[in-house]
């Protein structure tokens, strides 16, 4: 059954991987389907494998009324012919350097079946360390640094990911709430998958709640600022030559143009500017600033010289 849950081409070296899904419940910014598809473009990503037909049979519907072909897998034709199979789209690309990266759609039914896919293609590419990207929304003040917050599957990760500016989720431990896929994926491999290390990371993209006069939500839809906020840290983490100028450039421009929204909005409804004062003084974030790792023997040699320094005279 294995070529019926995984097809994989190839088998690059692989350290990492970086994970999201287009067509789910927490995409609050397109940062899970958004991030990954931007990462495979901007690194000229080479797809490699994907999840095989057991996994589209059985874990989605063909379609749900009312939504049109929201949920009806691809199809293509060519003069009248079928071209590719009706198949979801989750798939595996190597971006070069150690790092793969995966984008799938959130499945309906059977996580056993869509887990063990998906832990499948870890163990095949001997990938360690795993991280699923989500994002959702909120009244988060656009000119701010985004808030991260994680949830891991080993005990042992947290002194490493003390450094990186994160929250730690306590979501559920007060009431009912169901896991987003990565949340269930992190679980399953907390306690199905323990030599694995996996991480969701998940950013709180600006949305309010009112319209503008178009009915339009007033919030970021594609938020670049997000992506920058996760992709700094993974930059970090992980060693990643990645250039992340476009995504704060772009992240900036979004930003300031809902900043000039919400100070428009503010200026006629004073009831959407008390929100808006109350979201940004009641905003909390961990705050991540990238270190600088020097060279040892630069290290010593600036030791020496500060050893070495004549005292000052007293003033």
């Amino acid at each position: 059954m294995a070529d019926e849950l995984l097809n994989l081409e190839s088998k690059p070296v692989a350290k990492q991987l970086i994970a999201g899904w287009r067509r789910q419940w927490s995409d609050g910014g397109e940062i899970s389907g958004g991030l990954p598809r931007y990462l495979i473009s901007k690194l000229g990503a080479k797809q490699i494998g994907e999840m095989g037909p057991e996994v589209s049979k059985l874990c989605y519907p063909f379609q749900v009324p009312g939504t049109h072909d929201t949920y009806r897998p691809r199809v293509a034709y060519k003069d009248g012919l079928p071209v590719q199979p009706m198949t979801r789209r989750n798939r595996f690309y190597d971006a070069g350097n150690g790092l793969i990266i995966f984008l799938g759609q959130e499945p309906w039914f059977r996580i056993d079946v869509y887990a063990e896919a998906f832990f499948k293609a870890v163990e095949e590419l001997g990938i360690p360390k795993i991280v699923a990207v989500e994002g959702y929304n909120g009244a988060a003040p656009p000119e701010m640094e985004r808030s991260v917050s994680c949830i891991y599957s080993r005990a042992d990760m947290k002194e490493n990911l003390d450094k990186y500016g994160l929250r730690y989720s306590n979501y559920g431990s007060q009431s009912r709430n169901g896991p987003t896929i990565a949340m269930a994926l992190v679980t399953l491999a907390h306690y199905e998958h323990p030599e694995y290390e996996m991480l969701r990371m998940g950013a709180m993209a600006p949305m309010y709640p009112f319209l503008t006069s178009n009915s339009d939500p007033v919030g970021i839809n594609l938020d670049h600022r997000s992506f920058y906020d996760i992709m700094r840290r993974l930059k970090s983490m992980f060693d990643l030559d990645i250039d992340l100028s476009e995504l704060l450039s772009l992240g900036e421009a979004e930003s300031q143009e809902l900043v000039e929204t919400l100070e428009k909005i503010a200026e006629t409804n004073p009831t959407a500017k008390d929100l808006i004062a109350r979201a940004k003084a009641d905003f909390a974030f961990v705050p991540f600033e990238t270190s600088v790792n020097m060279d040892p023997a630069l290290n010593l040699a600036l030791e020496d010289i500060l050893r070495n320094a004549p005292d000052q005279p007293d003033e």
